[in-house]
């Protein structure tokens, strides 16, 4: 019990997915560096995850541009899923692990957890 609450504080002083609720749609920005630094990121590994990072980013806000909410959520679902892959395409099962605790629970937080369902 104790380790799941250092673990959530830890996730929560470093969640790295920021979003702001605007009319129900969310910009996504993701702060590589502090993701680097709680992942423990290598220099080869820190470029890939940076560009990982970028393009996530980019699918997010073009999801964002759909007016049609259940397309917009399948577009977000989409860009998270991807993100994820690619993601463990780079990391270790340490690091993987550590960011999904940051992904699900940022997107637990902003209400956006149905998307990924």
């Amino acid at each position: 019990m104790k380790k799941f609450f250092l673990t959530a504080i830890a996730v929560m002083a470093f969640a790295t997915v920021s979003m702001a609720a605007d009319n129900n749609k969310s910009n996504v920005t993701v702060n590589s560096a502090r993701l680097s630094a709680y992942l423990e990121l290598s220099d080869a590994q820190y470029e890939k995850i940076d560009a990982i990072n970028n393009d996530f980013e980019a699918s997010m806000a073009e999801a964002e541009k759909t007016e049609n909410s259940e397309e917009r959520a399948n577009k977000m679902r989409k860009a998270v899923l991807d993100n994820c892959k690619k993601m463990r395409e780079n990391l270790n099962d340490v690091q993987y692990s550590k960011y999904l605790s940051v992904i699900n629970a940022t997107m637990n937080n902003k209400g956006l957890q149905s998307v990924v369902k």
